[in-house]
C-alpha cells in the first residue's frame, strides 16, 4: 500500500513514484502489445503464405517453429545482459532491430525464393526475429523487479505480459481485414509502422526519466513512493542500487520447486503455442466458410480480459491473507486444468461456434496464468528476476519449436487429423498441474 515518506524509509534509490509507475506500466504493456503483433503476423497469414509458396503441414511447422530456436536459446542469456548492463540500454536496439524485421519480412521472403536455398534464408530470417525479440521480456522483467516493491511487482509484471494477448487481438482484428483486401504483405508493413512509432515511445520516456533524474535518492515531499511495509525489505530495495550480482544457479537448480515451475511454464506454454501458431489454420481448414476475423479475434479477447483480472485476483487473494504459494498453485492449477478440458471436449464437436467457445474458454483460461507461473520468477528470485526469467521462459519457449514442428508432424502423418494434437496438448497441461501443486512455492529461493 501506499505510505507517505518518513513512515518507513527504506533506501529509495530507484524506487518508481506512483506516476511514474504508472508511465512505466503503460509504456510496457504497449510495447508488449506490439511485440506480439509481430510475432501473430505470420501465424495469423500463414494460410496464405503457405498457398503463395507451396507449403505443406511439415515446411508451415518449420518456418513457425524455427523463430523459437533463436527465442528460446537467446532467453537464457538475454536476462543476465539485462540485469548486467542496463534493460534500458539493451531494449531500444533490440526492438528496433525485430521491428525493422517485421516490416521488410515480406521482401526478406520474396530475397529467399529468388536465392537458390530459399529454406536456408526463410529459416535464417526467423531465427534472427528470435533472437531479437528475445531480449523484450527479460528486460521489462530487470525493469521491474529493480523499480518497484515486492509487493507491486507481480501485479505490474503480469499486466504488462497482458500486453501480449491485445497485440494477438490486434493482429487479428487488423490483420484479417488487411489480408481479404489488400494481401498478407500488408500486415506486416502495419505492424511494423507500429512498432516503429512505439520504439520512438520509449526512446521519449527514457530521455524523459534521464532528464529528470530517473532514480533519486529520494522523493519529493509531496510526492507518495510505492512502498509496502508487511512485504518489502531492506534487501530488496539496496539490490536495486548495488552492482549486479552473480546468481547462485546451483542454489536454484537444485530446488524442485524451480523444476516445478519450468514443468508448469512448459506445459502451459506448449498448449498456448500450439494454439497461437495453429489455430488459424485449423479453423481455415475444418470451417472454410468462417470469417477469419470472427475465429482470430473473438479466442484472444478472452485471453485479454483474464490475463488482466488474473494479476487483480492474485493481489487480492494476497491481501486476504492467502500465501504466496497458495495464491500461486490455485491461479496455475486452475489455468492448466480448464486449458485440459477444453481441449480434450474439441474432438467431439463439429460445430464452428461450438469449437470457437471451445477455445475462446481454453484461451481464458491460458490468462490466469497471469496470476501463477508467469510472476514466479519475482517471487523465488526478487533480486535476480531478469536472469532467472530469462532462463525459466526459455522452458516456455522451447515448445514453440517442440511443439509446433511436432504438431505439424502430427497433422502431416494423420491427413491433418488435429485431434491427435489436441489431446496430446491436453494431457501435457494435466501433467504440468499436478506437478506444480505438489511441488510448487511461492517463497524466496535465492
Amino acid at each position: 500500500m501506499l505510505k507517505r515518506p518518513g513512515e518507513y524509509e527504506p533506501p529509495l534509490g530507484k524506487i518508481w513514484t506512483r506516476a511514474e509507475s504508472r508511465m512505466w506500466t503503460i509504456t510496457m504493456f504497449s510495447g508488449t502489445c506490439v511485440l506480439y503483433a509481430a510475432r501473430a503476423s505470420l501465424p495469423i497469414c500463414a494460410a496464405a503464405v503457405a498457398k503463395e509458396f507451396a507449403w505443406n503441414k511439415t515446411d508451415s511447422g518449420t518456418v513457425l517453429s524455427c523463430f523459437f530456436w533463436g527465442y528460446a536459446l537467446t532467453q537464457v542469456f538475454a536476462g543476465r545482459i539485462a540485469d548486467k548492463y542496463g534493460a534500458e540500454k539493451i531494449l531500444p536496439y533490440s526492438s528496433l532491430a525485430w521491428t525493422m524485421i517485421t516490416f521488410f519480412t515480406p521482401h526478406l521472403f520474396d530475397f529467399a525464393y529468388w536465392t537458390n536455398y530459399p529454406l536456408v534464408v526463410l529459416l535464417t530470417i526467423r531465427i534472427l526475429t528470435g533472437v531479437c525479440q528475445a531480449f523484450h521480456i527479460p528486460s521489462l522483467a530487470s525493469i521491474v523487479s529493480k523499480h518497484l516493491a515486492a509487493a507491486d511487482k507481480g501485479r505490474v509484471f503480469g499486466i504488462v505480459l497482458a500486453g501480449s494477448h491485445w497485440g494477438t487481438v490486434l493482429a487479428g482484428a487488423i490483420g484479417s481485414i488487411l489480408i481479404e483486401w489488400i494481401g498478407w504483405r500488408s500486415l506486416f508493413q502495419f505492424v511494423g509502422i507500429l512498432s516503429l512509432v512505439w520504439c520512438w515511445i520509449f526512446r521519449w520516456v527514457l530521455d524523459k526519466k534521464n532528464g529528470t533524474g530517473g532514480g533519486r535518492s529520494s522523493p519529493q515531499p509531496d510526492e507518495e513512493v510505492l512502498i509496502d511495509k508487511k512485504h518489502d525489505t531492506i534487501e530488496s530495495h539496496l539490490s536495486a542500487n548495488t552492482p549486479c550480482p552473480s546468481v547462485p544457479w546451483g542454489t536454484l537448480f537444485r530446488h524442485p520447486a524451480f523444476w516445478a515451475a519450468a514443468v508448469a511454464q512448459y506445459t502451459g506454454g506448449n498448449s498456448y503455442s500450439i494454439l497461437f501458431n495453429w489455430l488459424p489454420s485449423y479453423f481455415h481448414e475444418t470451417f472454410p466458410t468462417a470469417k477469419a476475423v470472427v475465429y482470430n479475434v473473438v479466442p484472444s479477447l478472452a485471453i485479454v480480459v483474464t490475463s488482466l483480472v488474473a494479476p487483480v485476483m492474485a493481489s487480492r487473494a494476497l491481501a486476504e491473507g492467502k500465501t504466496v504459494t497458495y495464491t500461486r498453485k490455485l491461479m496455475e492449477g486452475a489455468s492448466l486444468i480448464g486449458i485440459a478440458f477444453c481441449l480434450m471436449l474439441v474432438p467431439m464437436t463439429s460445430s464452428f461456434w461450438l469449437s470457437l467457445l471451445i477455445f475462446t474458454m481454453a484461451m481464458a483460461a491460458r490468462g490466469l496464468h497471469h496470476g501463477g507461473v508467469s510472476v514466479n520468477p519475482h517471487d523465488f528470485a526478487p533480486n535476480h528476476a531478469g536472469s532467472v526469467f530469462g532462463v525459466f521462459n526459455a522452458c516456455g519457449a522451447i515448445t514453440g519449436f517442440v511443439g509446433v514442428y511436432i504438431a505439424g508432424h502430427i497433422l502431416e502423418a494423420t491427413n491433418n487429423n488435429w485431434s491427435y494434437v489436441f489431446i496430446v496438448t491436453a494431457a501435457q497441461c494435466v501433467v504440468g498441474a499436478m506437478v506444480y501443486t505438489l511441488l510448487g512455492t511461492g517463497q524466496k529461493i535465492i
